[in-house]
């Protein structure tokens, strides 16, 4: 009995990343309009019913994915960053890595959902909450690398992601020229306000 029920539980769980890897390729290849339910479901290869005993409604199917990028697909959440904390890393490392995620299938996916949640109330309630625990983790993920002791650590911290993402959504749809250069101006921006506020641990 209790083989047969790990095995059941492992079905399901496998079923359910099927169907959160179907959702994800949907949303890069096709965009959210036409990631549907219906849609998922002939590309996991699995019965609507099966779909829907695992995500009653197409918004808990979204929030599912921004949980599974949360989880295992942002490398700023990444909690085996090869980061030896008693050093901690560079400033130019804390721009590379964010500039790096938002470039990434994950920023991507969730991007799509983020635009689409602005007017859908059932998809915008169900990203609240996961929205809030991103920025949390973002922000504490960076922090922990640049070393939180620095004074204004959280306040770099900040300018960087929220730069770095502007420099980003100016370019979704055509890339702009000079944004490599934006980048690496930040990074002397960065430095030369780190040494100026208090450097702290971070160099």
């Amino acid at each position: 009995m209790v083989a047969t029920q790990r095995a059941q539980q492992q079905r399901a769980l496998t079923t359910r990343a099927r169907l959160l890897e179907a959702t994800f390729e949907g949303l890069l290849e096709d965009g959210y309009a036409a990631t549907t339910v219906g849609s998922v479901q002939a590309r996991a290869g699995v019965a609507r019913g099966t779909l829907l005993h695992h995500f009653p409604t197409r918004s808990a199917l979204m929030a599912g994915v921004v949980e599974d990028i949360v989880e295992r697909r942002l490398e700023v959440l990444d909690d085996s960053l090869p980061v030896d904390l008693s050093e901690s890393a560079s400033w130019d490392e804390v721009v590379d890595l964010v500039w790096r995620a938002l470039r990434s299938p994950a920023y991507t996916a969730a991007l799509e959902l983020w635009v689409a949640a602005r007017t859908d109330p059932d998809l915008r309630e169900a990203l609240v909450p996961l929205q809030q625990r991103i920025f949390a983790a973002v922000h504490r993920s960076v922090t922990l690398l640049v070393g939180a002791d620095h004074p204004q650590a959280a306040m770099l911290v900040q300018f960087t992601i929220d730069l770095l993402t502007g420099s980003h959504l100016a370019g979704v749809l055509e890339p702009r020229l000079g944004t490599d250069r934006v980048v690496e101006a930040w990074k002397v921006a960065l430095r030369t306000l780190a040494g100026a506020w208090g450097e702290g641990r971070a160099r």
